[in-house]
């Protein structure tokens, strides 16, 4: 954007060199924005929605955005009185009025941390000595900038697969100062790891340290790697850091944790794997209750080291002296995360089978979704429709050739009301659908409106 009434005004003289570099993009939100208004289908939002009666027996067929009711009955949501299970469940003024802890309620800290080792699941006893207490953190966008405020400095590099959240420049390279340069994330329809090590092996030729973004399942992409790669992607970390004698930090932003579809790959984050991988690995675990608690409003998220064996120094030092970091950065932004919905979640994970039972119901819904998405795109029989792999997460992409996705996206919603959301960056020309949010009987429509809407372009 340009700016122009800033300029004219003189406020834009007025502005840091942060305000005058900072803009929001075109892109989710606007698109989300028009879809809201215009589109009869809408799959620009990264919410999973539908109809009610998909996930709640008895519940009408009204759209909802899906929740879990064993979470949301804690915060006086949609079962909160089921069966008279509302006795217990009220909120103390204390919980409610009092400020939290900076690094989050200690005993809710204890139990995210329990999450995750339920979450790795074998890999538990090699996990369990390396994991720090996690802090919370606003949301897991708030993890992400954390982690870059502590990691990243001024025209350092972040190396990350071509296909990647919007949100993570305005964050790294706006915000902290960094450079994000990219690799391309497929190679013969496989993760490429060659490409990830080229580009972290020049990486380190220029500076001491590297940092790597890894969001599986990936936003844009839903992409979550087979099992048999998640050893070979670490043996390559190994190899790159033994190689250049120095280390690397892995962010591991697992927002879509738990929606995988494909049974052939990994089920759940590669932040287990590489715990403990090499003693220059320092993996950083970045997960939250958006996605995992379908409570994307409570803005909760967690930041959690997996501190390598032969370090020098001792475990509780460095947890104490991690904690100070952290504390100094939330303490200087946030000051801390919101109480209630702590209390709520940590009253949530109490009862985890519950918990888990309720969202699997959105699981199987998102995975009939996906694998009907992936059967109507093997019917088209088109040259410049590209879609890549997908298998996980809330969306699928479509490189799409000839047609500007931009355009492309302004002709769907305008003819045929389907909302999608382009992204033209470098070599990269496609669209972003949400079929989170796109009822299963509305899939075939959105894929043939697609189709006509790139020949009407491509003429």
């Amino acid at each position: 954007m340009e700016f122009e009434a800033l300029k004219k005004s003189g406020i834009t003289n007025l502005l840091s060199a942060f305000g005058r570099s900072i803009w929001l993009p075109q892109g989710i939100f606007y698109w989300t924005g028009r879809a809201k208004k215009e589109a009869a289908i809408d799959a620009t939002i990264g919410s999973a929605q539908g109809p009610e009666s998909e996930i709640v027996d008895g519940a009408p067929d009204k759209a909802v955005t899906f929740y879990i009711p064993s979470v949301t009955r804690y915060l006086g949501g949609p079962g909160s009185e089921d069966e008279g299970r509302g006795r217990g469940t009220r909120t103390s003024s204390e919980d409610i009025v009092a400020y939290a802890p900076m690094l989050g309620l200690p005993d809710l800290r204890k139990a995210w941390r329990d999450w995750i080792l339920r979450k790795v699941g074998e890999l538990r006893s090699r996990v369990e000595p390396c994991l720090t207490l996690p802090a919370v953190t606003p949301g897991v966008t708030g993890g992400i900038f954390m982690a870059a405020k502590l990691f990243v400095d001024k025209d350092e590099v972040v190396v990350s697969p071509d296909r990647l959240w919007e949100n993570y420049s305005n964050v790294v390279e706006r915000h902290i100062g960094g450079r994000i340069e990219t690799f391309p994330f497929f190679e013969g329809g496989r993760f490429n790891l060659k490409g990830m090590q080229r580009k972290l092996l020049d990486t380190l030729a220029e500076q001491s340290k590297a940092l790597l973004m890894l969001n599986f399942p990936n936003n844009p992409v839903g992409f979550n790697p087979p099992k048999d790669i998640v050893q070979p992607i670490v043996e390559t970390l190994v190899e790159v850091v033994e190689q250049a004698g120095k280390p690397i930090v892995v962010l591991c932003d697992d927002a879509y944790e738990g929606y995988t579809y494909d049974p052939d790959a990994l089920q759940r984050s590669m932040f287990g794997d590489l715990c403990d991988a090499h003693r220059r690995i320092l993996p950083i675990k970045l997960d939250g209750i958006s996605k995992e608690f379908l409570c994307y409003g409570g803005r909760l998220g967690f930041l959690t080291f997996g501190l390598p064996s032969g370090l020098d120094a001792d475990r509780k030092a460095l947890q104490e002296e991690l904690d100070n970091k952290l504390g100094g950065v939330i303490r200087s932004t946030v000051s801390n995360c919101t109480r209630p919905v702590q209390a709520a979640i940590l009253k949530a994970l109490g009862q985890m089978d519950q918990v888990l039972a309720e969202r699997g119901r959105v699981v199987d819904v998102l995975g009939r979704r996906a694998r009907l998405l992936q059967a109507e795109f093997a019917k088209v029989d088109l040259p410049q429709f590209k879609p890549l792999p997908f298998n996980a997460g809330f969306f699928c992409f479509c490189d799409i050739e000839g047609v500007p996705a931009n355009k492309l996206a302004e002709h769907l919603i305008s003819k045929y009301k389907i909302g999608v959301v382009p992204t033209e960056a470098g070599k990269i020309n496609g669209i972003r659908i949400a079929f989170c949010s796109v009822p299963e009987k509305d899939i075939p429509t959105l894929v043939s409106g697609v189709v006509s809407a790139i020949k009407d372009l491509a003429g």
